[in-house]
């Protein structure tokens, strides 16, 4: 929700949704894992210095909770210029599988 404010706060179409609209509560879970999926696929896209960086790491960290589901983080870190620059690319579900070979994308 945090996020989603941040957003809104430099988008004022989204911000103006946000206010007068009577069916996003931002409570619901499925309404929340929709927008972070949203948002990993437009930073997703909007990495493209990928490609020109000189050094790129990953990041990737499983957390599981109490009911035993498991998600990963995945996280891309490059030298843009003279400065170091972390992309969130999202949160992908591994509760029935875990194994690199099931995660690997």
């Amino acid at each position: 929700m945090e996020l989603l404010h941040t957003l809104a706060a430099k988008d004022e179409r989204l911000a103006r949704h946000i206010e007068i609209s009577t069916v996003f509560s931002g409570f619901s879970n499925i309404i929340q894992n929709d927008l972070i999926a949203a948002i990993g696929d437009v930073v997703g896209y909007d990495i493209k210095e990928i490609s020109a960086a000189p050094f790129v790491a990953a990041e990737v960290n499983e957390s599981t909770d109490v009911t035993n589901k498991a998600q990963i983080s995945v996280i891309m870190w490059l030298k843009a210029r003279w400065f170091m620059k972390e992309a969130f690319l999202g949160f992908d579900d591994v509760s029935n599988d875990r194994r690199a070979a099931a995660i690997f994308f």
